[in-house]
């Protein structure tokens, strides 16, 4: 635990400041705590989200280098297109369409899974992550149906 305080400050961020208050669940333990955890991700974006316009360009930034056609991706999960994303990885299914609060990727945003901390706690210089607003729009998108295209 106080290795990841001491990270959250040297660090910072929303989803490490989150995490330190949050209490990370293990993954084994993840489903069982959704509804707790629900509680602790921001709200979602108030406005029609466009993929292309408001997710694509945080993706590129923040997700596609690991998990996306030019490395094998980590957890064998992909997001750069919609079929590989919806399809999921090593860990089965992350992302539900209309379902922000019982898709395993809003907690790893957020950091409140244990050593699933997207993007990764020792690669936040190189990929940044995602603030409380960009994580409310990837919300209202998942809850918006997830579409890459509009």
């Amino acid at each position: 635990m106080l290795k990841r305080i001491v990270t959250s400050i040297l660090i910072g961020g929303f989803g490490l400041s989150q995490s330190a208050t949050a209490e990370p669940v293990e993954i084994d333990d993840l489903k069982a705590n959704m509804a707790k955890l629900a509680a602790k991700l921001p709200p979602a974006a108030k406005k029609q989200v466009s993929y292309k316009k408001d997710i694509q360009p945080l993706f590129e930034k923040s997700c596609v280098n690991c998990h996306g056609p030019k490395k094998k991706p980590k957890g064998k999960y992909r997001i750069d297109t919609r079929e590989l994303a919806l399809k999921g990885g090593s860990e089965g299914v992350s992302l539900i369409p209309g379902k922000s609060k019982e898709s395993p990727f809003s907690y790893y945003l957020t950091d409140q899974v244990v050593d699933y901390e997207m993007p990764p706690t020792g690669k936040r210089e190189k990929y940044p992550v995602l603030t409380k607003e960009q994580i409310g729009l990837v919300l209202a998108w998942i809850d918006q149906g997830a579409k890459y295209d509009n």
